[in-house]
């Protein structure tokens, strides 16, 4: 298991120096349901950012791809997945279909499970469904205003680049994570990934598709073979 107290320790060493690529993000504000229940949720509050869990009303749904568990926010929770060719027409069309999916915590969990059905991570044949929030959203190159940010909007946006450090960790290693919640990478290993929102793994092909290496450390810290152009 690496820890998240052993992972922020590599990370004051030299890694690998990456920004993102205009790879877009599927955002489905979600929040304002009914039948919300307690949960606790990782945040990064100013003025440190430093990770807290926090209590929140939510609702809790699972991430197939990454075996973990989202909590999506009452008060101002998005889902976010990556876009794919046809599937902000086909969530739209659901949404017009069912205008009051996030109604309730029954209708928004119906809406996640459509969703799962199409938001298919390629690689892994599994669904990649996580959750963020309108702060996120709101900061993505082409989002709306913050204002127009609202249940049932979706739109599709691209992270800012931002520089963030990473390392490599090989396959089958377990990370705990700073939300304590325990992460396994895949097939052909995963990054361990460090910005302002925080720490988290990604997987190797997530990494290759959505990352940008460009400054890397003096010697290797990715593993045998994983180099990255």
């Amino acid at each position: 298991m690496l820890s998240a107290e052993d992972a922020y320790k590599k990370f004051e060493g030299e890694t690998l120096v990456c920004t993102p690529t205009d790879r877009k993000r599927l955002i489905i504000p979600a929040y304002g349901f009914k039948g919300a229940k307690d949960a606790k949720r990782p945040e990064w509050p100013a003025p440190t950012y430093e990770m807290v869990m926090q209590d929140v009303k939510g609702l809790t749904f699972h991430n197939p791809k990454d075996d973990t568990e989202q909590v999506l926010k009452q008060n101002d929770g998005c889902l976010i997945c990556y876009d794919a060719p046809g599937l902000q027409e086909k969530v739209e069309a659901y949404l017009e279909k069912n205008p009051n999916a996030f109604l309730t915590a029954g209708t928004t969990e119906k809406f996640i499970d459509f969703l799962k059905q199409h938001a298919i991570d390629p690689k892994t044949g599994k669904a990649d469904v996580y959750d963020t929030d309108v702060d996120f959203a709101a900061g993505l190159i082409g989002a709306p205003a913050r204002e127009d940010i609202k249940p049932g909007k979706v739109f599709a946006g691209a992270k800012k680049k931002e520089t963030v450090q990473a390392f490599y960790v090989k396959e089958g290693t377990e990370f705990e994570g700073a939300a304590g919640t325990s992460q396994v990478a895949g097939k052909g290993g995963a990054y361990i990934l460090k910005d302002t929102a925080g720490m988290r793994l990604i997987q190797s092909d997530e990494f290759a598709k959505s990352y940008a290496v460009v400054k890397r450390p003096k010697v290797n810290v990715q593993g045998k073979g994983k180099e990255m152009d």
